[in-house]
């Protein structure tokens, strides 16, 4: 069991998740669950803001504006700096 323990954490870390204090399979499990929900709910904020996005352009002259403030505005929340 341990062999699938260390597979596990490599795989996990070579896909960029941080395998925490995880000391058992289902440790390593619970917070692979955890990371991906995160990134989950921010695709779905993505999403939303795309939408938001579309919705403006088709509108024009300003939503045109507006629409390119928040795709900056979702970019930089993807990147981290709106935090």
């Amino acid at each position: 069991m341990s062999d699938d323990k260390e597979r596990l954490a490599a795989w996990m870390m070579q896909q960029g998740f941080a395998t925490g204090h995880g000391d058992t399979t289902e440790k390593l499990l619970e917070e692979l669950s955890w990371q991906i929900a995160e990134i989950k709910a921010q695709r779905d904020e993505l999403l939303e803001a795309l939408e938001m996005m579309l919705e403006m352009s088709e509108m024009g002259g300003f939503g045109k504006a507006a629409a390119e403030d928040v795709a900056r505005a979702a970019i930089a929340k993807a990147k981290g700096e709106g935090r």
